[in-house]
């Protein structure tokens, strides 16, 4: 199976040279790292451009707001926020007379410490003084108090520079090595009586903040002919079963590798069996935190019988879902 999923999102880079315009982070703050600022168009006195700023935040804390400088004679009566990843929604406003910009948050939320955030923001008009200009992004909790703080590189805006953009196509693509298996079970041969089979999935996407990965079966394994059920293991994905019974279906993580090394097993799927839920998609099963080249994961499929399950064909169908989260 291969689901590929493409939309576009627009980054933007600007060629830059000298800072000329910094504040120092407060003392008491932790230092934001991989701070970037970019504008869509550098040319002094141009309106409807839009600003970027990326960080990553250093501290875990409920952010309220987010503060960013920008120079002097810069403009934007009406903000609005083109894209946005790391935060929940919220709005925009430009102080003139601070020449700093807010995003506030909507509903504030806790962001844990490496949280990869992005905020774009169209509706500018960029100073008439041309230089070249950093921005001091400042995250603050409610108060307002500054939780983290960071400097930008710095974006030249004259008549001279180029805008650069390279615009990322958001991919993610996901196969399994498996259309279609069966089991061959007797409860008279003790080889015969568990039978297992591995069905390999890979994952491989650009998502900022990586992917969930989940099942569900339609319904447990039903007989064609005598209106028998396997039944679904009694462990879970929080609370896995090492020894399932006779009669029984279910799942586990049997191994996973990951390229970024940001993929994890979840609950206790990897030490033990979960039967798959009917109709309704599991808890996340494997979960990675960033963008991957490629992640592994093999689920292993166990059966086990006893004379008291039907002599019948039993089937089902079970479907995999990755979601990204860019």
């Amino acid at each position: 199976m291969l689901l590929t999923a493409k939309r576009r999102i627009a980054a933007a880079a600007a060629v830059a040279t000298v800072a000329t315009l910094a504040v120092a982070a407060p003392a008491y703050a932790a230092a934001l790292s991989s701070v970037g600022w970019s504008v869509s168009q550098p040319q002094p006195g141009t309106s409807s451009v839009r600003y970027t700023w990326t960080f990553t935040t250093a501290t875990t804390g409920t952010i309220a707001d987010v503060t960013m400088s920008v120079p002097s004679g810069t403009t934007g009566a009406s903000l609005t926020v083109g894209d946005l990843y790391g935060l929940s929604t919220g709005t925009a406003s430009l102080n003139t007379g601070t020449n700093t910009v807010t995003f506030t948050v909507t509903t504030p939320a806790s962001v844990a410490a490496g949280t990869g955030v992005l905020i774009s923001l169209d509706g500018f008009t960029n100073t008439s003084t041309a230089n070249s200009y950093s921005s001091v992004v400042t995250t603050e909790v409610s108060g307002p108090a500054t939780l983290d703080s960071g400097t930008s590189n710095t974006v030249a805006i004259n008549d001279t520079s180029t805008a650069v953009k390279v615009v990322v196509a958001q991919s993610t693509a996901f196969s399994s090595d498996t259309t279609t298996f069966g089991l061959v079970m007797d409860p008279s041969v003790s080889a015969l009586q568990t039978q297992t089979h591995d069905v390999a999935l890979t994952v491989a996407t650009n998502a900022a903040n990586g992917y969930t990965l989940r099942t569900q079966i339609n319904h447990q394994p039903l007989g064609a002919n005598r209106g028998g059920t396997l039944g679904a293991v009694s462990g879970t994905v929080a609370g896995s079963n090492s020894s399932p019974g006779a009669d029984t279906f279910g799942y586990t993580v049997h191994s996973s590798t990951s390229s970024s090394g940001s993929g994890s097993v979840q609950g206790q799927i990897g030490t033990g069996y979960a039967g798959y839920t009917a109709g309704t998609w599991s808890s996340s099963i494997y979960t990675s935190t960033g963008p991957t080249n490629s992640d592994a994961i093999t689920l292993r499929n166990r059966a086990q019988v006893d004379y008291l399950l039907k002599a019948d064909d039993y089937n089902a169908s079970i479907t995999y879902s990755v979601t990204p989260s860019y």
